[in-house]
């Protein structure tokens, strides 16, 4: 017989194991502690084990834990909605409730379909988004990310539908320009584009690359003029994360569909959110629950009370304020890294507590990951990005409620990490 091999007990076992967690620090089995400098995967906003969130989930997990939403109403779920939509971005009318960012912004295609459909334009078929871009591992996100490590191959009869096309910039951008976006829509032709996804602050495919506000605000005056769906991936640096609210504030500009996730239960649970405007619920014109993705879990009671808790906090503590002043700390640290280890990093991008470290261009391919596994090693949890040995970068996103002295111990753990490697 043959033997096989669990792969994820192959990885965990080249791994720490993690006992316990205590607001920005994580502590394995054996007593070490490490700085969490990546929130997760820029989830966890507010810290582990905050008191206000563990207290909402016991008190729900006393009452109930879940109902499904066609046979009863829940509390946590009106409460949450209805704070949704004091901080949704400028026009949000509606909210629509899923388990993960994937699954937003499948959430935020279909709506967008539905759009045009219901307007008698069923000839509008076509997606325009970024590469490099990440907007998930379902079926729908994963066929207009721009990350080709993602799309792997043997996943061609899954996601290659020919009206999904890639805009990628010219030689030596990050992120595509308005001209290339201009260029882009003027070859497909906007009567066949459904809509238009884009990262106001790109993630793992980009290091924290912005797009520029003059092409953003562009795209916004030409997704509206063309009756165009712009939809906003703010599945990382929505709720408070840049400094902002979202991202797309810095651009004065809202999507049509702002679709979010992992800072909204600050990983305590499972929940995302598209946030739809009065445009799009106008045009579709009838209720969106059966358009929209309907998952047995979703905004389930408990998750819901768990996400409130979380907002509650991010407000009441003004973490978005709090994420600007500390960010502009932690961007002089990373001006200090790059400029002492110029034959390591070429830049750093980013806005808030969402940052990049780009290497040079010329590093080693698996540089990044042989620097995030030095700084796990010397206790700092940092996150991989980039889309090829020529875009390697590291993300740098603290929880919003890190500290003057966690920064020091930052800086400090991450100069280590860079020396390990040489």
């Amino acid at each position: 017989m043959t033997a096989t091999t669990d792969p994820s007990a192959r990885l965990t076992a080249v791994l720490p194991t993690v006992d316990h967690a205590d607001g920005c620090y994580l502590f394995d089995t054996d007593g070490r502690d490490y700085l969490d400098a990546s929130s997760g995967v820029l989830n966890v906003n507010i810290g582990h084990r905050h008191p206000a969130v563990r207290a909402a989930i016991h008190d729900q997990l006393d009452r109930v834990a879940f109902v499904h939403r066609t046979q009863f109403a829940n509390g946590p779920a009106a409460e949450l909605t209805a704070h949704l939509l004091e901080i949704a971005p400028s026009g949000t009318a509606a909210v629509e409730y899923s388990n993960s960012g994937s699954e937003a912004n499948e959430c935020a295609l279909r709506l967008a379909f539905a759009y045009h459909d219901r307007r008698g334009n069923e000839g509008r078929t076509a997606i325009l988004s970024e590469e490099p871009s990440y907007h998930g591992m379902t079926a729908g996100a994963l066929s207009i990310t721009g990350m080709p490590s993602k799309r792997d191959r043997s996943l061609r009869p899954l996601i290659g539908a020919t009206d999904r096309i890639l805009v990628r910039p010219r030689p030596g951008n990050t992120r595509a320009t308005r001209g290339d976006w201009a260029e882009a829509i003027l070859r497909v032709g906007a009567h066949r584009i459904a809509a238009i996804v884009v990262e106001p602050l790109g993630g793992a495919s980009s290091g924290a690359a912005p797009i520029s506000r003059d092409t953003l605000q562009w795209l916004r005056r030409e997704t509206h003029d063309e009756d165009i769906v712009l939809i906003g991936d703010e599945v990382m640096s929505g709720f408070g994360r840049t400094g902002d609210w979202w991202a797309a504030d810095d651009a004065g500009i809202a999507a049509d569909i702002t679709t979010s996730g992992k800072g909204v239960t600050g990983g305590y649970t499972s929940l995302a959110v598209s946030l739809i405007s009065e445009r799009i619920v106008d045009g579709i014109g009838e209720p969106l629950g059966p358009i929209a993705l309907g998952h047995t879990m979703s905004a389930n009671p408990l998750a819901c009370a768990a996400a409130g808790a979380v907002l509650g906090v991010l407000t009441d503590d003004d973490l978005p304020g709090a994420a600007r002043r500390r960010g502009a700390d932690l961007e002089e640290i990373l001006a200090r890294i790059v400029a002492r280890n110029p034959a390591l990093f070429a830049a750093h991008t980013g806005r808030g507590l969402m940052r990049g470290l780009h290497l040079v261009a010329d590093a080693p391919a698996g540089t990044h990951r042989r620097l995030v596994g030095a700084a796990l090693a010397a206790g700092l949890v940092l996150c991989p990005a980039g889309i090829s040995a020529t875009t390697q970068a590291i993300l740098v996103a603290p929880p919003l409620t890190v500290g003057p002295d966690d920064l020091t111990v930052l800086a400090e753990r991450f100069e280590t990490a860079v020396r390990a490697i040489g």
